[in-house]
């Protein structure tokens, strides 16, 4: 008995020291929140707000469904063709029915939309953060798609970038000196996002080890996931199970590792490994419980984005009702 006392207080002093957390970024799939509109037309209508915003959004997002635009490696699927209403037909057969002055409206361009195959409008609203006036730190718009038939939707969402969101989910974008020109073309690339499916970078917390054994090839392989080198930091995490399989930071990044690759069932399989042997060192338990719950949160958005049946053991932690609260608890990590 004084044995097992021993060990316990032995593992409790142990604990703070030998787990902590560390970040690196992942991309992963993200299926569009407003509808797919991949493969089809898509006719941007006006963006209400200051004039020189608006149309520098509408030039980033007219450049970005270019087909020579090299942003465009962050969208999947089908390509969007993008029009402005005066390319649906001449500008005065719009205005003609139009009841607002000089903009066509959503019943004016539709019926034209129609008769050219078009089935989704593409409306946008600039909103000042915070009751503050717009500056090159923050832009905030809310997009509205609008479905032209019974088989499509409509629907809306806020969607807000600064230069933080910028640095960490399209980084290749700080190379552009403008901070005004950043935003614009981020918010571009986040608003085709919401349309069709896309790679979305991420930043994905991993476990961290310091005294159990295994925990210099662990710290190792998170230095090269940092780096974007998933499949050599999976390589280094499995091979370390292999020699300490009670390693449950390994086990845990190797289940970050395997979404990487979009096999997520062996990462959920990893994960749970990892949630069990944290029974004798609760150190890592949280990290373990929180990644099964993106992990599976993450399968939703891939599943969703190829249209693909639901896993053969069902959604184990995630309910669809509860989804979103449950996003915005992990802050999509």
């Amino acid at each position: 008995m004084g044995r097992l006392v021993a060990a316990a207080i032995f593992l409790a002093l142990l604990s703070p020291l030998s787990g902590c957390r560390s970040v690196a970024p992942v991309h992963l799939w993200q299926s569009p929140q407003l509808g797919s509109v991949g493969g089809e037309k898509l006719v941007l209508m006006e963006i209400a707000g200051p004039v020189d915003t608006a149309e520098g959004i509408r030039d980033a997002l007219v450049a970005q469904t270019s087909a020579d635009v090299p942003s465009r490696s962050t969208l999947a699927g089908a390509p969007i063709t993008l029009l402005l209403p005066d390319q649906l037909q001449p500008p005065s057969n719009i205005e003609l029915v139009s009841n607002v002055e000089r903009a066509p409206s959503d019943l004016a361009v539709a019926a034209v939309a129609r008769r050219s195959g078009v089935r989704y409008l593409l409306r946008g609203e600039i909103m000042h953060a915070t009751g503050k006036p717009y500056s090159d730190e923050r832009l905030s718009v809310v997009w509205r798609l609008v479905g032209l038939d019974s088989h499509t939707g409509t629907g809306a969402t806020p969607v807000s970038i600064d230069q933080s969101t910028i640095e960490q989910r399209y980084p290749d974008l700080m190379a552009v000196p403008d901070p005004t020109e950043r935003l614009h073309q981020a918010m571009a690339r986040h608003t085709l996002g919401l349309v069709r499916e896309s790679v979305v970078r991420q930043n994905v917390d991993l476990a961290c080890s310091y005294i159990s054994l295994g925990s210099a090839d662990v710290r190792r392989g998170i230095a090269l996931a940092k780096l974007g080198n998933w499949p050599a930091a999976e390589e280094i995490w499995v091979a370390t199970l292999e020699r300490y399989p009670f390693q449950t930071a390994a086990w845990i990044n190797s289940a970050v590792a395997a979404a990487a690759r979009q096999d997520f069932e062996q990462a959920k399989q990893r994960v749970t490994r990892a949630i069990q042997l944290s029974i004798l060192l609760p150190v890592h338990r949280n990290l373990a419980e929180e990644t099964l719950v993106w992990l599976e949160l993450q399968q939703r958005d891939y599943v969703k984005s190829f249209d693909l049946p639901d896993p053969p053991g069902g959604w184990r932690v995630t309910h669809l009702s509860d989804e979103d609260s449950m996003r915005s608890v992990l802050g999509q990590r």
